[in-house]
């Protein structure tokens, strides 16, 4: 196993560039106040004489203005040593309070997985979003290099993500009452999906929806109404459930 990573690491090193990354101010990204109180706290207790942490990114809504209060997660994205896993989980909870009930999404990786790329299809595509400078972080430590995955790689795993949300729906749409909000945020991926593989990025879920399907989109507030009315989740999820089909040879309408 050792060998095979270190073989991925000098392949890689061919194919994805070092970027360092860039960074931002927390209150650039027009979330809630409390939520910003909060990303501060957590920087300024895990980026002091002695960090725990390599890199903070906010991802998702939240990273581009597009922050939905009580429908967005707050997901938030890591790199740090294994070792600064007890020090975080103890700053996380005497934060939690601060979240105002908001659910966080954490996902930590450490500079070793990242350089391997022994990470998900979703991570690599955050690892191009920072390496293009589409994405930028909130913190990073002096000297930080992370890999820049090629357009084209993520593009490619990206097909395992779209053939796992189309595969979703249906397991939503056979259900007597779907989960609306999870319905919503895999058709949503699902669009997203579609739309990188023309080289549009849309990480707003309403922006993604409304882009893929604005030839077929006759009734303009169905992606607003598909939040909280059944028939409208079903009938969005339909259409961009049979967009996805429909680029397979084979299928007919």
């Amino acid at each position: 196993m050792e060998l095979e990573r270190r073989l991925d690491r000098i392949a890689l090193d061919r194919r994805w560039p070092e970027h360092r990354p860039s960074t931002m101010p927390v209150n650039a990204l027009g979330l809630p106040v409390h939520l910003e109180s909060y990303l501060a706290a957590f920087l300024d207790r895990t980026t002091g004489t002695h960090p725990l942490i390599d890199l903070l990114a906010v991802t998702g809504s939240g990273a581009r203005g597009k922050y939905q209060h009580g429908w967005s997660d707050l997901d938030v994205f890591v790199v740090a040593d294994a070792s600064s896993l007890d020090g975080m989980r103890r700053i996380l909870a005497e934060l939690e309070a601060e979240l105002g009930g908001v659910k966080l999404g954490l996902t930590v990786l450490t500079r070793a997985e990242c350089r391997a790329g022994a990470v998900t299809s979703r991570l690599l595509h955050v690892l191009a979003l920072i390496g293009s400078g589409t994405l930028v972080p909130l913190w990073s430590a002096p000297g930080l290099t992370l890999p820049a995955p090629d357009a084209a790689t993520d593009v490619d795993v990206s097909l395992r993500d779209g053939i796992q949300a189309a595969i979703e729906i249906r397991r939503q749409l056979l259900k007597g009452a779907p989960d609306l909000r999870d319905l919503y945020k895999v058709t949503a991926l699902l669009a997203k999906i579609q739309l990188r593989f023309a080289g549009i990025e849309c990480p707003s879920d309403g922006d993604a929806l409304t882009v893929l399907l604005d030839a077929e989109l006759q009734d303009t507030n169905l992606v607003t109404t598909a939040r909280t009315e059944r028939s409208a989740a079903e009938t969005l999820a339909d259409m961009v459930l049979q967009t996805w089909l429909d680029t397979l040879p084979g299928t007919a309408r």
